[in-house]
């Protein structure tokens, strides 16, 4: 028996030339000429099933290689080398606004556009985790019994990377080595990579509170220690941007990766408790700047959008006084995305045409925008 490397069924994921290029943003014929012109093998479905029509079909790595393809064409904008990852954290203090739908859409999104991205997974709900699938509730020796490989079990999360960092800083000794498999590749080496968590990762709360100095910059610490090549096994500078998935309550580690980001992303749910919820995050945001002069842009994301409802419209005045903040587009209702938990997929990869799933790749559009002119600041500033 073949063992899978992650529990989804990735294998059944094939796209015709539409689908596919809709995933990249790219016409059919468009398509057509990268399949000709990059090298990389694209399959026909003749291949997988005799007596079919000979048409491709494109795999989930296929698409990734090709977007790293028309990044290294200069086909896309990308940040210049060395500008180091754009942190893009995401956050908001209220459950059930769509946040973790949204780190999983936007780093898959961002991926897709040509950017390296690294998702990490803050909460210890671990539904990032599984969405990009991985069950961080089963063990190595139950690993056969569900027809997956020893890769696709949970044995190291964010906590296998910050606690040896704190302990180091601590006893102001150098950090020793992280564990190799920290860092997964749910769709091989080209697509979105992945820090997953479980539940131990709320082992790094009470590190982080009982941390000496100032507990809020830590991971902003980890991330330029990585980039001077002082954390062994972990190095950060490979990546573009850097997505962190918080969890939906008031902790150091949320405070930590908002202090570590240079953009924070509040999806808001229009509903009377999201707007409390974005009040509080702003509020967090404004401590930070007062404490330490650390203030990331912050991005509104309109989710759950459903206009024929009487409180949206409510809701959406509210907002108004921060429409400067708000994204130029909206992530509609849909029953689509709680869904695609149980295939450990995200929505995108499910249904790339679907309605949903367009308007994730709108947002990250804007959002690459934000992160190439971050990018290009920084690279002025360092000069």
């Amino acid at each position: 028996m073949t063992l899978r490397s992650t529990f989804a069924q990735a294998d059944s994921l094939l796209y015709r030339l539409r689908a596919a290029g809709t995933l990249l943003g790219v016409t059919d014929n468009t398509l057509r000429g990268y399949a000709d012109h990059a090298g990389i093998a694209v399959r026909r479905a003749s291949d997988l099933t005799p007596g079919a029509p000979a048409v491709r079909v494109f795999e989930p790595d296929t698409l990734f290689r090709l977007a790293q393809w028309r990044r290294a064409q200069n086909y896309v904008k990308a940040p210049a080398a060395g500008s180091g990852p754009v942190v893009v954290t995401v956050d908001v203090i209220k459950g059930g606004t769509g946040k973790t739908t949204t780190s999983v859409e936007t780093a898959l999104h961002l991926q897709l556009l040509g950017l390296r991205v690294l998702l990490v997974d803050l909460d210890v709900q671990a539904n990032a985790t599984q969405l990009m699938g991985y069950e961080p509730d089963l063990t190595l020796d139950e690993a056969e019994a569900y027809g997956v490989a020893p890769a696709a079990i949970v044995q190291d999360t964010f906590a296998s990377v910050l606690m040896p960092f704190l302990e180091g800083r601590q006893r102001n000794q150098p950090v020793r080595t992280l564990p190799a498999g920290v860092i997964k590749k749910p769709f091989g080496e080209h697509g979105p990579h992945l820090i997953p968590a479980d539940t131990f990762l709320g082992d790094i709360e009470p590190a982080l509170a009982n941390a000496k100095g100032q507990r809020e910059l830590y991971l902003r610490q980890l991330i330029a220690a990585s980039l001077a090549g002082a954390t062994p096994g972990l190095d950060l500078s490979v990546y573009d941007v850097i997505v962190f998935d918080c969890p939906p309550s008031v902790s150091f580690t949320s405070t930590a990766a908002i202090a570590a980001a240079d953009l924070v992303i509040a999806p808001i749910r229009l509903d009377a408790f999201s707007v409390k919820g974005l009040t509080k995050l702003m509020s967090e945001i404004d401590g930070l700047d007062a404490a330490y002069h650390v203030r990331p842009e912050l991005i509104i994301l309109p989710t759950h959008y459903a206009p024929q409802l009487a409180r949206i419209g409510r809701m959406q005045t509210q907002l108004n006084q921060y429409r400067d903040l708000i994204a130029p587009c909206a992530i509609s209702a849909s029953e689509e995305f709680p869904k695609s938990l149980d295939s450990y997929l995200p929505l995108t990869l499910q249904k790339p045409t679907c309605h949903p799933s367009k308007e994730y790749r709108l947002f990250a559009e804007h959002l690459h925008g934000r992160i190439l002119a971050l990018a290009a600041a920084r690279r002025r500033t360092a000069s």
